[in-house]
């Protein structure tokens, strides 16, 4: 599997990747930061459970939600990028070039996603940084107290964020894996995945409140975002774990068992 993760990566680490990446992970840091803040209400001017408040900014880990708040809403994004990832190595014919390479199946699709992810990660560590020095900059602007943001709380609690932020990354990228292993075909499996991960969620979320709590999409927004009103982080953790061990395995299992034709 190594030996895959290192194939993946001399794909992924390429100079137009990396000067795209880093575009827009400056651009997606700084234009977040400001929205974020310039969004922020005092605690008894909140209409809803979503959005951040003035006090919980002044907080220690004020200066990390501002990174999971942003991060909370590119989640079809990034299912829609993982997805077409993975189905695009079935429409070129690369997986079947691959798997001569290296015949195990699983190790194959476990190497590629596990270098995703891993890319993914780092990509969100830098991301966390430069969110929370931009955060840091404009925070007076908006009457932001950031005195507390460079406490020793302030740094575990930026620990934790990110660990919620890559479980986040995880789980959209083994949903995504799984829709691309069972589709194939680019054009359907991001069809699919924008209809669903986009609106499709949120449109039965407004007609039917339970779905809250049984959507994977709408579990993974909780969760980063520290839990709502009608589902815990914790039970949204519990149930995208379900969710994400399912996947996996179907993945697997699919991937090993049907025939790589193209």
């Amino acid at each position: 599997m190594i030996a895959t993760i290192r194939a993946e990566l001399v794909k992924i680490l390429r100079r137009r990747v990396l000067v795209i990446t880093a575009v827009t992970t400056i651009v997606f840091a700084v234009g977040s930061a400001a929205l974020v803040l310039a969004s922020a209400e005092p605690a008894g001017g909140r209409f809803s459970d979503r959005g951040v408040t003035v006090e919980s900014l002044s907080g220690a880990g004020g200066g990390t939600e501002v990174f999971t708040s942003a991060v909370s809403f590119a989640g079809t994004f990034l299912f829609v990028v993982f997805v077409g990832v993975v189905a695009i190595e079935f429409s070129r014919g690369t997986f079947r070039t691959m798997l001569i390479h290296q015949p195990r199946r699983i190790r194959l699709l476990a190497g590629k996603t596990a270098a995703l992810v891993g890319f993914a990660a780092a990509v969100l560590a830098v991301t966390e940084v430069l969110t929370w020095v931009a955060a840091r900059l404009f925070a007076p602007t908006q009457d932001i107290a950031t005195g507390k943001w460079l406490s020793a709380d302030a740094l575990g609690q930026a620990v934790a964020d990110y660990g919620s932020v890559v479980f986040w990354v995880s789980g959209y990228a083994l949903l995504a894996t799984m829709l691309a292993v069972l589709v194939r075909s680019v054009p359907v499996a991001l069809a699919i995945g924008i209809a669903w991960a986009g609106p499709f969620e949120h449109i039965v979320q407004d007609a039917w409140g339970p779905a809250s709590r049984y959507f994977p999409g709408l579990l993974l927004e909780a969760f980063v975002a520290g839990g709502t009103s009608a589902v815990s982080a914790t039970r949204a953790f519990l149930t995208v774990a379900v969710y994400v061990t399912l996947a996996a395995a179907i993945a697997a299992t699919v991937f090993s068992r049907r025939d790589v034709t193209a």
